[in-house]
């Protein structure tokens, strides 16, 4: 029998237990290392320890995925290092190329190694690892360069993740690295033209001093007489008159000007006589050149021509041409008459508008008994003509026959010829025939000259003056006779490649806002105001038909286009808002932007698919939603045949859908282009130039890769040193030249370096997080450790204190459950 209470039993047993629990939880924590396993246990020890462990988990994966980026950096920057190493490859060989002396062969070779270069490096800009190619933006699922260099990626910039919020770019798309833009470059352009010092070309002529001496090719300097620049027809210089510029171009501010100016060519004293630095100070000052300060830097290169430079970096606006002549006219189209002289200083390749109905030749300065014809004959297919050309080619479609007149004598009769059937050889046959066998008729490269072989004979000067006038078949004058292509500027058709027409002028925004978009207004470009411009828009059709439409721009702007029926007044289509709905509005001038001018465009470029019905809806007035649909369906007609639409560098690209071959030109330019008239100088600001005879860009803030290392190769392959190095009518008129293409190469060069450090950049960024989220991870491990991780011996100590306890519990307990009524016996 026991002796001992219930109760006491009961309470010994609950501290045995809780003893046992204690102990059970402390060997637990021994074994885990935790102060806890479940939450309830403890909820804010619970609680801190999720939140660290979300931290060091969030930290875990930026430190995987920036060494994931970091590892393709570094695969891009082996990359752009071979490319790099290729391009100064490309350099060696093209200072190779400089060097005269080269023969054909060898010349062809270096071209042949250049050509290998570039494509290597497009194929260096197809890498791709893992599957993916490293610079076509996001679009890493398919080659981003074709094989001629052009790019079908996108620029979209590719981040990673590497902590909360925490985006960080790690790649260079193909638009950065061969069609990027650098603000520390500045534009520099050049005529090509070259300038050589008359005196010394024919000084039979112009040297009092020593008329036998032999002629010389030399290149004109600052410093040498305006007079030499321009030449003269005798060694007088006292007896020479003014000289008059006219200047049109694009200024630093993104504005477009003409101005006009006149120097004094004649000098009595040569210590007082005008110098070629002084026709560069006047083109400095057209720019807005100061004695206090510069915008541009206007000098002449070692080859005689004119050298311009922005000096207000990443800007990539000025343009520049100009022509001079002895006559002052208020209309270049003057200058074709009356026996007139000009002289031109930039020349390409592009069909001019035929604005003239009569032209008139001028007497050769240096050959007294030949006469010059102002204007070339090319071809509709823009070819020099020679010989066997036909007539019909060189003169407008609505030409029916010329006519041909001495204007030496009053009484010469015109004579007429019927184009029809008749070629150049033929013209030159009646020539004789007019005007008896000592007048021939020459050609060369276009170039049309009259000899008169009885002057020729006696060295005298020639009375011989031609005049030669466009007719139709009514016998009315019309405008059938082309330009100059070197004295237009903006009446200049657009580059003809296969199936694509290319303006060559980049819609840029002033103050360094970069290129326009189909959004951009046209008067965000000119920044000026465009109320009352015209716009000439003179086109052959996709089916060749010739169109001549207008642009006019005011508080309502309009597509004018030719009737379909010559009696009928010209369709005047309204260019809509293409916002405004459900009530129409026309839009005003200062709004029209680029998509809406190209939508124009696309009309006229299909204007003989086009459903005359549809055409005198879409142009009825007042408008109304029917004539605005009637618009739309215009402008779906022709988007299915033609597309116009902005390239990368925002020139105007021209696309036929029909053929490979296109046979539509494009002919667009101000209506007062030509207008140097005191109010034609003061609305210059209006103009919007598509494409032009502009001077050439040695080199821009813009870049475009693989288009100016084509250049580069072809300057090498067709020995071109430098520009205008020929009289050929030919493309490579406007190519740069080896010179000034190692220029241009500096610059590409210094452009990928620019990205190899744009990537190094990234790369160490990488770096730099994978380092410190390391840290920070190691940091919060420690102390996500000290909250819920145990202190090991303050841990066993209690575990050993407590297992005494227990020990003696069970000691004492097992005393009592031994004693009973006997031991008291």
């Amino acid at each position: 029998m026991r002796v001992t209470f219930g109760t006491k039993y009961n309470q010994m047993n609950y501290h045995q237990n809780v003893l046992q629990n204690k102990l059970n939880d402390a060997n637990n924590k021994i074994a885990s290392g935790l102060k806890i396993k479940y939450g309830y246990q403890d909820s804010s020890v619970y609680n801190q320890d999720l939140k660290l462990d979300y931290d060091s988990t969030t930290l875990a994966q930026g430190i995987d995925t920036a060494k994931i980026a970091q590892n393709k950096t570094l695969n891009t920057d082996k990359t752009l290092a071979e490319i790099s190493n290729t391009l100064t490859q490309f350099k060696n060989k093209m200072l190779q190329a400089a060097n005269n002396g080269h023969s054909e062969t060898s010349r062809r070779a270096i071209a042949l190694d250049l050509k290998a270069m570039k494509n290597h490096i497009i194929n260096i800009a197809n890498t791709s690892i893992g599957g993916q190619y490293i610079f076509g933006g996001s679009k890493v699922d398919r080659p981003p360069f074709d094989s001629s260099g052009k790019y079908h990626g996108n620029n979209e910039i590719l981040s990673t993740l590497v902590s909360s919020n925490n985006l960080v770019p790690y790649n260079i798309t193909g638009e950065q690295l061969f069609l990027g833009t650098d603000s520390d470059k500045n534009r520099i352009i050049t005529t090509n033209i070259k300038l050589l010092n008359q005196r010394k070309l024919h000084p039979n002529i112009m040297d009092a001093i020593d008329k036998a001496k032999n002629p010389e090719e030399v290149y004109i300097t600052e410093n040498d007489f305006l007079r030499d620049l321009i030449g003269d027809n005798d060694d007088n210089p006292a007896n020479d008159g003014k000289e008059f510029f006219y200047l049109r171009g694009v200024g630093p501010n993104g504005k477009a000007f003409k101005t006009k100016f006149a120097l004094e060519k004649g000098y009595a004293n040569s210590n007082n006589a005008t110098k070629v630095e002084d026709l560069l100070i006047k083109i400095g000052e057209a720019y807005g050149n100061t004695s206090q300060n510069k915008v541009v830097d206007v000098s002449l290169s070692s080859w005689g021509q004119i050298q311009i430079k922005d000096l207000n970096p990443g800007s990539s606006s000025i343009q520049f041409h100009m022509i001079s002549s002895n006559k002052d006219v208020d209309d270049i189209n003057e200058l074709y008459t009356e026996g007139t002289r000009i002289t031109t200083f930039s020349k390409s390749p592009f069909l001019a508008q035929k604005t003239l109905d009569t032209i008139e030749t001028s007497q050769n300065i240096y050959q007294k008994w030949k006469s010059d014809l102002p204007t070339p004959f090319i071809t509709k297919d823009n070819l020099a003509a020679d010989k066997q050309t036909a007539l019909k080619d060189i003169f407008d479609p609505s030409v029916s026959y010329i006519t041909l007149k001495n204007l030496a004598f009053e009484e010469e009769k015109e004579h007429r010829i019927d184009i029809a059937g008749k070629d150049i050889s033929d013209l030159m046959r009646l020539v004789k025939e007019f005007y008896g066998s000592n007048i021939s008729m020459e050609i060369t490269n276009g170039k049309v000259s009259f000899v008169d072989y009885e002057a020729k004979n006696n060295n005298s000067p020639s009375s011989f003056s031609l005049a030669i006038s466009s007719y139709d078949e009514e016998g009315q004058k019309v405008k059938g006779i082309a330009a100059n292509y070197e004295v237009e500027y903006d009446g200049t058709s657009f580059e003809n490649q296969g199936s694509k027409l290319i303006g060559n002028v980049s819609q840029t925004l002033p103050f360094l806002n970069g290129l326009a978009s189909n959004s951009t207004k046209l008067s965000e470009v000119s920044d000026s105001d465009l109320n009352g411009q015209l716009f000439n828009l003179q086109v052959l059709d996709i089916n060749k038909h010739p169109v001549n439409a207008q642009i006019s721009l005011g508080e309502k702007s309009y597509l004018i286009l030719p009737n379909k029926n010559p009696q009928a007044e010209p369709y005047k289509i309204p260019l809509y808002n293409p916002e405004s709905n459900p009530n129409p509005s026309i839009t005003k001038a200062n709004d029209v932007t680029y998509r809406q001018l190209m939508d124009a465009m696309e009309i006229a470029l299909s204007y003989s698919n086009q459903d005359s019905k549809i055409l005198e809806l879409a142009s009825q007035e007042p408008i109304s939603q029917e004539g605005k649909n009637a618009y739309e369906t215009l402008v779906q007609k022709a988007h299915g045949s033609v597309e116009v639409n902005f390239d990368e560098q925002s020139r105007i690209n021209v696309q036929d859908k029909t053929t490979s071959r296109t046979n539509m030109q494009v002919i667009f330019s101000n209506s007062l282009s030509n207008d140097f008239s005191l109010n034609g100088i003061k609305n210059a600001t209006g103009l919007i130039t598509l494409n032009a005879n502009n001077a050439l860009t040695i080199d821009q803030p813009k870049v475009n890769f693989f288009e100016q290392v084509d250049a580069m190769i072809n300057a090498v392959d067709k020995d071109i040193y430098r520009p205008g190095h020929t009289d050929q009518y030919n493309p490579d008129m406007r190519n740069i030249g080896i010179q000034n293409g190692i220029t241009t190469l500096d610059h590409l060069i210094d452009h990928i370096e620019k990205m190899i450090i744009l990537n190094g950049t990234h790369g160490k960024t990488f770096e730099n997080i994978i380092q410190r989220n390391e840290m920070l991870k190691t940091q919060v491990d420690t102390i996500k450790g000290e909250n819920i991780g145990i202190d090991i011996a303050e841990t066993y100590n209690k575990f050993a204190n407590l297992n005494n306890n227990y020990n003696a519990v069970l000691s004492s307990t097992n005393k009592i459950n031994q004693m009973s009524l006997v031991n008291y016996l």
